[in-house]
């Protein structure tokens, strides 16, 4: 029996919250930024979960991951506006398009050479979702085809932060290598002005209003109750998250009006994420954990060198700018802030908003791709 038990709900949305603050603060400082605040709150809770301190199982985690995660999701996408994305993001849309492509072929070569079990499929999926858009891709798409066990859930979540890693020191390597340099050249790199970190946050800063905030929960309920009419309809496999998925996008794109009238919408949708994230921390088993993690850090290994190896041949035949490529590849792989901030922290000013736009676009369309890989590979 846990010390906090599972019928006081009170206490254990308590404790809940408790876990996303301490990853929140964590990221604060660098070492908990390069551990990222999922994997932070994954730990805190999978400690706590295993110690007894909060049950394994509670109504409340029945009610976060039923409500909060598909409500976060239209709130995660009200920013995709899919026209500005392709006028504003250049060149950077095709390094993009080629990133996503290159780690889908990363995807199913891993998955050819790595046997993950009876998982296999799902697996897959979730993380080619994670590798396109981010870590709420992967909430996304593992809602949708039904990959809910705890223990090998947390397994994924942490070979995707090892692999995550992994690609990050060889990203940042790539102009170190003469090599791809000479082929892949860059009109960016070694012309570069730092960037402050005040003026990196002034590009990205939003105020928030009680009636933004109020107005993004309700339209992103709305969309969710029309999504679930929508998915009624339709008797396919996780039709409820691509509804809502659809009906999100469509919303940022052509009603601009609406979307101008909610604020701090990506922040609520990242609370409830995080929140998620803490409940199945809870709810595995650490003992189940190491075997399945290794088996599938390896395939991440093997999908990152993939990905890696075709970006820059391929980066050559169409010639692109190396930086570009980087920038690309990290928006895809890490997530548009991810992306933001690399091209902030090389100088490369002009890159930084298309960086977000183009990683927007992964969280746009990588659910409904990791959704189609779990089906070609079941």
């Amino acid at each position: 029996m846990s010390l906090i038990q599972a019928q006081n709900d009170v206490l254990m949305l308590g404790a809940v919250l408790t876990i996303v603050a301490i990853g929140y603060w964590c990221e604060q400082y660098q070492w908990g930024k390069k551990i990222s605040a999922p994997l932070i709150i994954l730990s805190l809770g999978l400690l706590l979960g295993n110690l007894q301190v909060v049950p394994v199982q509670a109504p409340l985690y029945d009610v976060i991951q039923s409500l909060l995660v598909p409500v976060a999701i239209p709130l995660l996408l009200f920013r995709a506006d899919l026209i500005r994305v392709f006028k504003e993001s250049g060149s950077m849309l095709l390094a993009f398009v080629l990133a996503t492509v290159v780690t889908i072929i990363g995807a199913f070569v891993g998955a050819s050479l790595v046997g993950m079990g009876n998982s296999e499929a799902q697996i897959v999926g979730v993380l080619t979702a994670s590798y396109i858009g981010g870590s709420a891709n992967f909430v996304a798409t593992a809602q949708a085809i039904g990959f809910s066990d705890s223990s090998l859930y947390l397994s994924t979540l942490t070979a995707d932060a090892l692999g995550a890693t992994f690609f990050l020191v060889l990203l940042m390597s790539l102009p170190a290598v003469s090599f791809i340099t000479k082929r892949v050249p860059s009109k960016y790199i070694g012309q570069s002005k730092q960037i402050t970190a005040d003026e990196y946050h002034q590009l990205h800063q939003q105020q928030a209003s009680m009636s933004g905030v109020v107005n993004a929960l309700v339209l992103s309920t709305l969309i969710c109750v029309v999504g679930g009419w929508l998915s009624s309809l339709v008797s396919m496999p996780g039709s409820f998250i691509v509804s809502i998925t659809v009906l999100s996008l469509l919303v940022a794109t052509f009603a601009k009006k609406l979307i101008a009238r909610i604020q701090f919408d990506f922040e609520l949708g990242t609370i409830f994420m995080y929140c998620f994230f803490a409940t199945v921390g809870a709810g595995a088993n650490v003992s189940n954990l190491f075997g399945p993690a290794m088996l599938i850090v390896l395939f991440l290994i093997i999908l990152v060198v993939v990905h890696l190896v075709l970006l820059v041949t391929f980066g050559a035949l169409f010639k692109l700018d190396l930086a570009e490529l980087m920038i690309a590849s990290s928006a895809c792989i890490l997530g548009p802030a991810a992306g933001a901030a690399l091209a902030a922290g090389q100088g490369w000013r002009t890159l930084i908003t298309p960086a977000m736009l183009v990683g927007i676009l992964g969280y746009a369309i990588a659910t409904i791709i990791g959704i189609g890989i779990t089906q070609v590979l079941s």
